[in-house]
Formats: C-alpha cells, structure tokens, sequence
C-alpha cells in the first residue's frame, strides 16, 4: 500500500521517539472542537469557543496550545489519519485569524486511534470526531544552582552560629548498581556549575544553599561507570539523604540517556537538551579507553502496522547521529564512538497503547562495544 506524504507526517508527529516538551508547564485550560460525520469544517456552535479561547490567550500568553485531532472508525485508516490532518489544520487557522501566532501551536494527528467512546453508537462516533485543545503556560521559573562549597575559607563566628535559612545539609551515598558496594572516586556536579563535589569513599556530605520548591539538577560520576542524573525538588530544610546507583562500564551495559529533547518529527534538539548532552560529553571523556554506540529507538507499537515507513525508520539514525555529532565537535575522540538507528526493533514495550507505555521506547541509548587498544 502506497503511504503518502501526509501520512509520514502524521506518524512522524505521533510514533516517534521524541520526548514531549511539557515538562515545565502548566496545564491553564482543555476544549474539545467536535465535527461533523466525515467533515473538516468548523461547526457555526463551536465558534464561540474557538472565539473565548483567542480572546483570553492575545493577553500576556507564555506558552503554547496542543492540538490533537481525532476521527471515529469509519473509513480507512489512511482516509481517517488524512481527515484528522484536516481537522487540527482547520482549528489553527481559526484561531490564527483570531490574531493568536501560529508558532504557538504543537499539533499531532491520531486519526481513529484513541477513541474516547464506543464506536459502535452514533453517540460514541461523534464523541470520537474532535479536536482535543490544551492550553499551556511556560514556567519560566530558573533553576537555582547550589553555592560553592570552599572548605578552605575559615567562615565569621556570627555566620557558622547563625545559619542561613536556606542551608540543606545533605548527604549523597553513590554505590555500584550491580553490587551496592560505594565508589570510592564518584564525584557530583551541580547544574550550571563545573566545580566537583569529591566523595568520600563514595559518600559526600556537607551543606548546600537551596530554596524550597525549585529543582535542582546533579550529575553523579565515576570512571568505569555511566553517569546518572538527578532532579530534586526541595520540600524543607530538613537533612536529607540520597542513595545514587551509577551502573558499571563494561562490555554489552547500556545507559538510557534522560533528559533529551528533540523537536517534533525533527533530529534538531531543544535548548533544555544542552546540559544533559554536556554531562554525557564528561561521562564519555571520563573513560577515554572505551568504544561506545549511540542508538537511536523509536516508538512504532505492531498494533499500528507491520512495516515501519522508511522515512521513519531512517529518523532514528539521524537522531542517533545528532548525539554523535555533537560529542565528536566537543571534544571526544572520534575513535570512540559510533552510532545506529535501532528504528521499533528494540521496543521496551513492544505492544504499548498508553501514552505511558509508549514512553520507554523513545530513548537514545549508549552502549559499550568495545575498548581502544593501549
């Protein structure tokens, strides 16, 4: 069966393995725009919510609007994958005559596949023929980044018995994943920071300025290991402990890189993807006798069709060859790395319907393939 090239976009919007970028948002409002049986036009009665929802966004709006558009089962997949193309096209150029920008928009297609009624009653059929709208607000709130530690620097009597509030006493244990043993030369970086928080035998304790109810981001390191990473969220000032697995290097071990971001359908990564990429950059130039792969995996579930459309296939190589690309032009060896599109044949979640399922398969991964020799 032929696939046209509506159709690659609409799968590349869906199955593919970029991450969503509503992390740091908030959900402000949802409409849903219904339609008529096989009809791509606006409805006269869905106007004025088309109207209310531009006139309460031209005002001061950080964020951006989804759209998600779907069909109800009758007709060919293809045809019904087409028409909800047509329906969330229709919405936005409402709405952009409504003088609402049109970068604003992250549009995605579903066709028949997520009903939200039985399509077996005229009732259900019409519940499933909507444009689902969700209004989301930036959060622009910086992540604060630790102070330096200097234990050097002999502090005034007055500040060591006063206190600051927002001083966290903390302490992170990092240990072998394998054997829960410590790592005796891990070490800890703050977010935005290039100073090393040396272990102790693996343990490090001390005191952290921090402000309640931010992130903050660490990465935990160790030659002979994969990196790991962590987002914290401070609750209170009262002590705390963290226990941190970092997972061996050697020979066969993959590392699911967190925190990567791509751009819909795009091997073009989002700005928020930066410092994850430069804590995979240290964790490779750490251990710079080892040979690793970057793979790329998409999710393409078997329940969608048996044959994986070759512009799709082809985007996991180029997203595999995106992180490549990046660690050979800062700094890394090019003889230690290689790279190859995985496309759905190493899915998590092989059958995966939910969103949550679905997750997983998304990934880019590095493996050991090898050593350099001496």
């Amino acid at each position: 069966m032929r696939i046209t090239f509506s159709l690659f976009m609409i799968f590349l919007c869906n199955m593919l393995f970029a991450q969503t970028i509503n992390k740091d948002t908030v959900l402000l409002r949802s409409e849903n725009i219904y339609f008529d049986f096989g009809k791509d036009n606006i409805r006269p009665s869905e106007e004025n919510k088309l109207i209310f929802l531009a006139a309460s966004l031209r005002e001061k709006f950080d964020g951006y609007i989804q759209l998600t558009a779907h069909t109800d089962s009758i007709g060919t997949l293809n045809n019904n994958y087409s028409l909800s193309e047509r329906r969330g096209n229709a919405v936005i150029h409402y709405l952009m005559q409504q003088r609402i920008a049109p970068f604003s928009f992250v549009t995605r297609y579903d066709g028949e596949m997520i009903p939200i009624a039985s399509n077996d009653t005229k009732e259900g059929r019409q519940k499933n023929r909507r444009v689902e709208i969700s209004i989301y607000k930036i959060d622009t709130h910086e992540i604060a980044t630790p102070a330096p530690i200097n234990t050097s620097v002999e502090k005034p009597k007055e500040e060591i018995n006063s206190p600051k509030e927002n001083t966290l006493n903390f302490t992170f244990i990092i240990q072998d994943e394998t054997t829960n043993e410590p790592i005796p030369n891990a070490y800890i970086k703050a977010f935005h920071s290039d100073e090393k928080m040396m272990t102790n035998q693996g343990t490090w304790n001390g005191k952290i300025e921090l402000q309640t109810e931010n992130t903050y981001t660490f990465g935990f390191y160790a030659k002979g290991y994969f990196h790991n990473t962590e987002n914290l969220i401070i609750d209170d000032y009262s002590p705390k402990t963290l226990t941190i697995n970092l997972k061996p290097i050697k020979k066969g071990n993959k590392l699911a890189i967190k925190d990567l971001y791509f751009y819909s359908g795009r091997t073009k990564l989002l700005p928020k993807s930066l410092p994850e990429l430069e804590r995979l950059k240290e964790n490779v130039l750490l251990n710079p006798n080892v040979v690793f792969e970057v793979g790329g995996h998409i999710n393409f579930p078997s329940s969608y069709s048996k044959h994986v459309p070759k512009l799709i296939e082809k985007l996991s190589v180029r997203r595999a060859e995106a992180i490549y690309k990046y660690l050979i032009d800062n700094g890394v060896n090019p003889k230690q790395l290689t790279f190859k599109g995985y496309s759905n044949k190493e899915m998590i979640n092989p059958h995966a319907i939910t969103k949550e399922e679905m997750e997983p398969n998304r990934r880019v991964e590095l493996k050991v393939i090898g050593y350099l020799k001496e």
